[in-house]
């Protein structure tokens, strides 16, 4: 007996090294190819607000798998070679293409696909389900499109501006709301993205869920009733926020908007939001497990598995040695699909005439300047903004603006116009897509009627990337593929026009009119940058 008892124990200890060296393999695998990923990330997105939870989420994770590390070296299912290696391979794909095309969605989504067949090939179905929660909680690291952030962005700022306004109206402070707009005592207050309330939700969904799973688990009565209460609970806190920032305008005028109190108020929201989901949750009763435990357990005592399971995991193991492979192989060739830019930089101020037909510049009437937050999206997507008002010899005026970026490698870069203009305030109508003639070219647009106050602005808009010009989100993607693996990244273009008017159609009429007599006094290589090639 004491023969047979010491030979185990070395046994034991040498299965460990065996079942280990594969998932180092991996790591390594892993590092080489997300590292440039997370360096990306940390000078890129992660500093701004909305992904501001990006460093959090990441360590969260690493800490999940980590506590579990026991299920990595003796995996107790039976694998999944096929599942597990469809989602490695579509998690590769992803990888590739987000890399080499700088889409940084595809590129940090990879790890979902990539992270789950592993799983599968290591341990089946039951280890996946192990990791299912640390999974989940890494898909908050997956930036949203812009297009999906605007989309949630604008509902909450209209019901935070409508929430305040009426507060303050019960409180007996002079306020008026104009769309997303408050002015409060003569102090014009608008309401920024931040002060929407998204980035709370976001954070505090993921921190409720983190909670709810250690606590007692999420699919449960207690569970979900904390998650069903993130987002009135940080529209909540967002309402406050705006409400302190709108005291402090009315009794200390507009200079603390940007100073000490702006930042005051933001530290407020995530403090008021994270006492009022400790209070709900011990209205519900924090003491009480009404639920099956989070994670699914193991037998811990047993944490090599079965001498069967033991078996079977050299399989296992050589399979997530290829995987390793692979994936290495993908991080090193990936890097040299990076394509070059398309199209030399170009100068707005040089293209643009000051005058044609009967246009000419009108230096008195300058269009409205963007608000701060929107003029910092600007800068970020385009690296040239040309703005103009041009005035006729009856009087009429038109505003042009032309916005020029050299880098489309991201397609959801170029944004749109209804969404820019109902950030500054405007409310949105009559959206609608036409075409507009012009240059021998029939153009792709968009046009809508913004109105702030007593101001009706019709707008006619349209993006070109490369010689195209692009009308819907996954028209861009298309030519910026195209582009991508034809070794060349696509430059992209914004043509605004719009007048004051309160009778749109004729103000449309009048803005091709415009736009004919534009693109007739300019040369044919700078029309098929604003407006294209012709078909």
């Amino acid at each position: 007996m004491p023969t047979v008892l010491g030979e185990r124990a070395p046994a034991a200890a040498a299965a460990r090294p065996r079942a280990v060296s594969p998932w180092l393999a991996v790591a390594a695998a892993l590092a080489l190819a997300y590292l440039p990923t997370y360096w990306g990330l940390a000078h890129g997105l992660w500093r701004d607000d909305e992904y501001a939870h990006g460093p959090i989420v990441a360590a969260v994770f690493a800490w999940l798998v980590w506590r579990d590390r026991d299920a990595l070296a003796a995996p107790r299912g039976t694998p999944a070679p096929f599942a597990g290696g469809a989602l490695v391979f579509l998690g590769l794909a992803l990888y590739a293409v987000g890399r080499s095309q700088s889409i940084v969605l595809f590129e940090v989504s990879s790890h979902l696909p990539l992270l789950a067949g592993l799983a599968l090939l290591a341990g089946g179905w039951p280890l996946l389900r192990r990791f299912g929660f640390a999974l989940v909680f890494l898909a908050f690291l997956v930036p949203l499109p812009g297009f999906v952030m605007t989309a949630a962005t604008a509902p909450l700022k209209a019901i935070v501006s409508t929430a305040v306004a009426a507060i303050l109206q019960v409180a007996g402070y002079p306020v008026a709301r104009s769309g997303v707009v408050l002015d409060v005592g003569g102090h014009p207050l608008l309401i920024a993205d931040a002060c929407a309330g998204l980035n709370s939700i976001t954070a505090l969904f993921a921190m409720a869920l983190l909670y709810a799973h250690l606590s007692g688990g999420v699919l449960c009565r207690r569970g979900l009733l904390l998650l069903a209460a993130v987002v009135p609970i940080a529209v909540a806190a967002n309402v406050l926020r705006v409400l302190v920032l709108a005291l402090g305008v009315y009794y200390f005028g507009d200079g603390v908007v940007d100073g000490w109190l702006h930042g005051a108020a933001g530290m407020l929201v995530f403090g008021a939001a994270f006492a009022l989901l400790a209070g709900f949750d011990r209205l519900l009763g924090s003491g009480k497990r009404d639920s099956l435990p989070g994670p699914l357990p193991l037998n811990r005592p047993n944490k090599l598995g079965t001498p069967g399971e033991r078996e079977r995991f050299p399989a296992s193991a050589g399979a997530l040695i290829g995987a390793a492979i692979a994936i290495g192989g993908v991080a090193l060739a990936t890097p040299s699909l990076a394509p070059q830019p398309m199209a030399r930089p170009i100068d707005l101020a040089a293209i643009l005439p000051a005058s044609f037909g009967d246009w000419r510049l009108d230096r008195d009437v300058p269009p409205i300047a963007p608000t701060p937050d929107a003029r910092a999206k600007l800068d970020r997507l385009y690296d040239a903004i040309a703005a103009r008002t041009y005035v006729n010899s009856a009087g009429e005026r038109m505003m042009l603006t032309v916005a020029y970026g050299g880098d489309q490698s991201d397609a959801l870069k170029a944004h749109r116009q209804e969404v820019c203009y109902t950030a500054q305030g405007f409310r949105v109508g009559g959206l609608e897509h036409a075409t507009l003639a012009a240059a021998g070219r029939e153009i792709p647009v968009t046009r809508f009627i913004a109105v702030r106050g007593a101001r009706s602005e019709p707008v006619t808009y349209w993006f070109t990337m490369g010689d195209r010009v692009v009308l819907g989100r996954l028209e861009r993607l298309r030519v910026q593929l195209a582009a991508g693996f034809a070794g060349r990244i696509p430059d992209g273009m914004l043509v605004r026009v719009s007048s004051l008017s309160h009778d749109p159609r004729a103000a449309y009429v009048a803005q091709q009119g415009f736009v004919q007599g534009l693109l007739a006094a300019i040369p044919e290589s700078t029309v098929v940058r604003l407006a294209g090639a012709r078909a």
